[in-house]
């Protein structure tokens, strides 16, 4: 039976030479490195989200927000596009289904000269636009569309641990946004956006707003089972 090699130790006289150096230095160094760095968070420009998110969405790390139609997922869009190019930073929108408003989104602050719009054709199209868009680097956010299909697309098993491996070599927010939960375990956190109730102004029968919840549903960083109530100003909803 063959027992499994030791690891190579090193010269004494080298043990000896680090010790003098760490003796030299004084405690701010440690051998074996200091602590990591603390996780890189993308800001959604929403107060309370960001709270229920510790900062906002993972940088280099995959996504997900899934909920129905008419559920603030519009609002929420708007508000990370216009909090990215706000910061300066470009963002990317793979919109399978091509309802992507410009003008709707401009309203909201976005800066669309820093925005990349791609409108794929079909979903394979697009999870490998998503991928050459990460390979390509620069982007700050990264948003892949496949909710306004109005039914959850089949994707290959092998996409999200491919796009996962991709995004972790990024300083991205990559975001799917999907109808239900498609990718799993895979996410590294995701959201759920519960169906919104209407209100109207006390005037005219006008829709104002819309009111629901969003549910941290999954967090691999941090603390997830909690939920806060949102109110979504009503035009934004209109593609969702």
């Amino acid at each position: 039976m063959l027992s499994p090699p030791h690891p190579p130790q090193p010269h004494p006289r080298i043990q000896e030479r680090v010790q003098d150096l760490l003796q030299m230095t004084g405690s701010s160094v440690q051998l074996g490195g200091g602590p990591g760095l603390p996780e890189q968070r993308h800001p959604t420009g929403l107060g309370p989200l960001d709270a229920l998110l510790e900062g906002g969405f993972p940088r280099g790390r995959l996504s997900e927000i899934a909920g129905p139609a008419s559920c603030g997922r519009t609002s929420l869009t708007h508000a990370l596009l216009a909090h990215t190019t706000a910061s300066g930073e470009l963002a990317c929108v793979v919109d399978r289904a091509d309802t992507f408003d410009p003008g709707s989104a401009r309203d909201r602050g976005v800066d669309l000269a820093r925005v990349l719009w791609a409108r794929p054709p079909g979903v394979p199209e697009a999870l490998r636009c998503a991928e050459h868009v990460l390979r390509a680097g620069g982007f700050a956010l990264v948003l892949i569309d496949l909710a306004s299909l109005g039914e959850t697309p089949r994707v290959s098993p092998a996409v999200w641990p491919r796009m996962r491996k991709l995004v972790a070599a990024t300083s991205a927010a990559c975001i799917a946004l999907t109808h239900q939960r498609l990718i799993g375990s895979f996410a590294d956190l995701a959201l759920e956006l519960g169906q919104a109730r209407p209100c109207f102004e006390a005037g005219p029968a006008w829709l104002e707003s819309l009111e629901g919840h969003v549910a941290l549903v999954r967090n691999r960083q941090g603390q997830d089972g909690r939920s806060i109530p949102v109110r979504w100003r009503a035009h934004d909803e209109r593609a969702a």
